[in-house]
């Protein structure tokens, strides 16, 4: 009855060990080659579908100074969409940020539109639509310095943003160079 137990026991914690990301880390995914690919190194940021950066999964590398709509279902179909990427929209739940870099993302796909739109009328206007967005949970803001920044597993930290980021910004320090080079 005890072993029953205890079998029953190990086998609840098996979707837990891979929540942890200890079978495939975002850091694993790094030293297994991705900080030797200079598409990736070169970028600013990796978008992935799965948490701790499964790139056996979909993913999407962001080009520097890109910006725009994630596709989703219909609108990687439809030829008059302005999205880009895979159909990743709403099912981004690990990322990695290069050195040198900040990506933001909204919970719309009107995010980035409506940012800019604000931003275009001053300084002010884009910045205090900046704090509404992030104090309504509508848009997150990654920087990394030296080193990538990376969020494993969105849903454990930022939940309501989970399989929810259908717009995107990325942006990159001019003084900074690409890893590698």
């Amino acid at each position: 009855m005890q072993l029953v137990v205890l079998l029953a026991g190990l086998v609840g914690l098996i979707p837990a060990i891979s929540t942890l990301c200890l079978i495939q880390g975002c850091e694993k995914w790094w030293s297994a080659g991705a900080k030797n690919n200079a598409s990736i190194t070169g970028a600013c940021a990796v978008l992935f579908d799965e948490n701790c950066c499964k790139a056996s999964k979909t993913f999407y590398i962001v080009k520097r100074e890109e910006e725009g709509k994630l596709c989703g279902t219909a609108s990687s179909f439809n030829p008059f969409s302005s999205c880009v990427g895979p159909r990743i929209k709403d099912d981004i739940e690990s990322l990695v940020v290069m050195p040198g870099c900040t990506l933001e993302v909204w919970d719309k796909g009107s995010g980035l539109k409506n940012a800019k739109k604000e931003e275009a009328k001053s300084y002010n206007a884009g910045n205090y639509k900046d704090n509404v967005d992030r104090y309504k949970r509508n848009k997150l803001v990654f920087s990394a310095s030296r080193n990538i920044q990376i969020v494993e597993e969105i849903n454990d930290d930022f939940d309501d943003m989970d399989e929810d980021i259908e717009s995107y910004r990325c942006c990159c320090s001019q003084g900074l160079r690409p890893i590698g080079e």
